[in-house]
This record gives C-alpha cells, sequence and structure tokens, in this order.
C-alpha cells in the first residue's frame, strides 16, 4: 500500500492524502468514498485485538478488566496502518459537514483525533488531565470503570461546532460530563465516535441517556472467559 502526501497550494488550502480509498473533499469536510469490498482497514486493530493482555484492577468493590492493546492503552505500540485505518474509518461514520473542530480526551483518545484531523483537514483540540488557567477553563470530572480525574476544556465558545472521538468507550464515564460541559458553554456537539466499545458495559447507551448524542462505534468487543471476542 503506497501513500502520497499533497502540500497545500496556499495558507489557507487543505493538504490532501492519496490513498487506495478515494477521497473528496467538499467545503471544509471529507466526503470518504465507498471502500473496495476487499479492503478491511481495522484488520490490524482487530488483530491486536483479539491477541490483547486482560488486566485485572482491583477496585474497592469490584475488579475491572482492562483490555491491555495497542490502540487504546499505547501498548505495545501502534502500527501505523492502524492509525490511517481508524482516520478513514471514523472520517466515514461520523457526520463532519459543517464541523469546526475535532475534540478528544487525554490521553488514549489523541491519536485517534490527529489521524482524523489529518484526513479531514479539521483543526484538534486536545482536552487535557493539567489546567492551564486561562479564562474560560472549564473544569469536568470524569468517572471510568477503574479510576477518577479531572480534565480541562479550553479553546471553544458559543456556537462552536465540534465533534468528539476517542479510541473506546466502556462505561461512558468520559465522555458524559465532557459533552455536558460543552453543552453548557453553548457548543454544539455536532457527533461522537469511539473506534471500540466494550460490550456489556453500557458506555454507548448511557452516553445518549444524559446527554442525547449518540457515540457511533466500528467494533464491538467483550470478554468471554478471560478472552476477547471481537464483533464488528
Amino acid at each position: 500500500m503506497r501513500w502520497a502526501y499533497c502540500p497545500p497550494k496556499s495558507r489557507t488550502s487543505i493538504p490532501s492524502l492519496v490513498c487506495p480509498m478515494r477521497c473528496v473533499r467538499r467545503d471544509r469536510y471529507l466526503s470518504v468514498a465507498r471502500r473496495p469490498r476487499n479492503m478491511d482497514w481495522l484488520r490490524t486493530v482487530k488483530d491486536d485485538l483479539l491477541k490483547a493482555a486482560i488486566v485485572k484492577i482491583r477496585q474497592e468493590d469490584r475488579v475491572y478488566e482492562y483490555i491491555v492493546n495497542p490502540l487504546s492503552s499505547g501498548v505495545p505500540e501502534i502500527p501505523s496502518e492502524a492509525l490511517w485505518g481508524c482516520g478513514y474509518e471514523v472520517a466515514r461514520i461520523l457526520d463532519l459537514k459543517g464541523a469546526e473542530k475535532i475534540m478528544s480526551p487525554e490521553a488514549m483518545g489523541f491519536h485517534i483525533a490527529a489521524a482524523l484531523s489529518m484526513v479531514t483537514g479539521l483543526p484538534l483540540l486536545m482536552i487535557r488531565k493539567r489546567p492551564y488557567f486561562l479564562p474560560g477553563e472549564v473544569k469536568v470530572v470524569k468517572r471510568t470503570g477503574y479510576e477518577e480525574s479531572a480534565m480541562y476544556i479550553n479553546g471553544v465558545r458559543k456556537g462552536d461546532r465540534v465533534v468528539l472521538v476517542d479510541s473506546l468507550i466502556a462505561t461512558g464515564g468520559t465522555l458524559i460530563p465532557i459533552i455536558k460541559a460543552l453543552l453548557d458553554l453553548g457548543v454544539v456537539v455536532q457527533d461522537a465516535a469511539a473506534v471500540i466499545e466494550r460490550k456489556g458495559m453500557g458506555g454507548v447507551q448511557a452516553v445518549e441517556r444524559e446527554t442525547g448524542v449518540r457515540v457511533k462505534t466500528l467494533l464491538k468487543v467483550d470478554l468471554v472467559d478471560g478472552k476477547v471476542r471481537l464483533e464488528a
């Protein structure tokens, strides 16, 4: 598989990528043509998930089974073809028309958002785990299946149209407070996506119930007898 980079003609134009999937740029979003029948952009991601190690993280009242895989853990290394594949597949399922920014929570959504930014030409805004004490900064507290921590939103204002992306959704404890905070700021959360969905943990349903935003996913995984079972 060969890739060709086409640099922008001016500071205001957007670079494009020539790849085996035909892509057409319209306005400021990417329309991804139907993929060839024999092309599976997420094959590497699927293979890595099936080989993933399962680590048990003990909580006060339960044990959380963490799937250690390249895409949502960063260990072992993430193959570049997985990033390209996720970029194009996430672009395919998201409603990007009119979107102004891509937003993603630290840390394991950053690489997905970066790939999507390179594919679409949309700028990337990161939701950090550290404050910068800038005017208008908003603190949110996320509660996942294995930790509670603070995150900080900067760089948005009322009327902005954004899409949210992450590598994985389990309980929805990361995206729910982020979306609520953005809506309170008057930001339009146009769409949201995660590459991997942990089945049985109710994250997609919880986010929609709490915020009205339906998170789109590409792969669904479950744990059966300590092993990953994959559903596309």
